[in-house]
């Protein structure tokens, strides 16, 4: 990307799990009133951090230690960054805080070395970052799964080796169609773009959102956890614009009853791209490029839709998926 340039996203994809638990409510999909499912940013962004690290082998700032557990921001700075104090290099060692941003309590001097010294008088180094994603929510209104489980196992007990069971409750979906609307927008970076900080920031944020695509992409679909498996990326738009934002592929891009009822299985005629194709055509003058990408079974509706956007003169870019 050039620093002028605003990309902006829809992405689609299907669960047959359990893409989003609530763990306030036994970890059960977070339903709507309408009937549709909820998956928040924070999922979606857990994926790509993941897949990032295990693919590409990139240092994460928000990760978990070797015990499973999520570390503190000021411990992970400090595991980072050693005895710099030198916050921007965060920037430019981590994958995700040139991405997704961050906020890393400082603690006051002399106070106890956690976050909740912040609130004692501590400072924070706070970065917004370039990409940011809307609440994900269903297309269709999934029907709920909650069968119930058991386990065996066995343990000592006095007289010998008994048998225990116990049972329990597993929350899935049927089939989810699940749609994230996003943005890229680097002038969220640009206060550290100055002559005298270098373009050290910028430059680990190009690394990165270069590799971004493969880990939302790939990273959904290699997401095999007892909770996740089976899900999969179906279909992905993305325009470049130049200065500009807009904001509303989202209601841009349609979607019919074929996708909106109680299905299960993915229907290709249940989008509607009448309304992108002419708000493309609009705006060609302030568009760099369109990036495409689609399932097998979603590839002939996509390039269909490539024709149609390549008639108004916009370049067509085909991500491999």
């Amino acid at each position: 990307m050039e620093k002028n340039e605003r990309k902006e996203f829809l992405f689609y994809y299907e669960s047959r799990q359990n893409p989003n638990g609530d763990p306030g409510f036994e970890n059960q999909p977070r339903l709507l009133p309408d009937g549709r499912i909820l998956v928040t940013d924070v999922r979606i962004k857990r994926t790509i951090r993941d897949y990032a690290k295990k693919k590409f082998g990139k240092v994460l700032f928000v990760d978990f230690g070797d015990d499973g557990n999520p570390v503190k921001a000021d411990k992970r700075a400090k595991e980072i960054l050693g005895e710099t104090n030198d916050f921007t290099k965060l920037l430019t060692e981590t994958f995700d805080v040139p991405l997704f941003g961050a906020l890393v309590p400082i603690p006051k001097k002399g106070k106890k070395d956690d976050a909740e010294s912040e609130g004692a008088g501590g400072a924070s180094f706070k970065v917004t970052g370039p990409i940011q994603f809307s609440l994900g929510r269903s297309v269709n209104q999934p029907e709920i799964l909650n069968p119930i489980i058991s386990s065996h196992f066995v343990g000592k007990e006095k007289g010998g080796e008994q048998e225990h069971g116990t049972f329990g409750r597993f929350y899935s979906v049927d089939y989810a169609l699940i749609k994230f609307q996003g943005a890229i927008n680097p002038n969220n970076l640009s206060e550290y773009w100055s002559k005298e900080k270098g373009d050290k920031a910028w430059k680990a944020f190009q690394e990165n959102e270069k590799i971004f695509f493969d880990c939302l992409w790939n990273g959904t679909n290699e997401l095999t956890t007892r909770s996740k498996y089976p899900q999969r990326s179906v279909f992905y738009f993305e325009v470049t614009y130049d200065g500009v934002c807009y904001n509303d592929l989202d209601v841009l891009v349609r979607e019919n009853e074929n996708l909106k009822s109680k299905i299960t299985e993915l229907n290709p005629a249940g989008f509607d791209f009448s309304r992108l194709i002419k708000a493309m055509e609009k705006r060609k003058g302030k568009i760099k490029k369109v990036a495409l990408a689609a399932c097998e079974e979603l590839e002939d509706v996509a390039r269909d839709l490539s024709s149609s956007l390549k008639k108004t003169g916009l370049e067509i870019e085909w991500r491999k998926c």
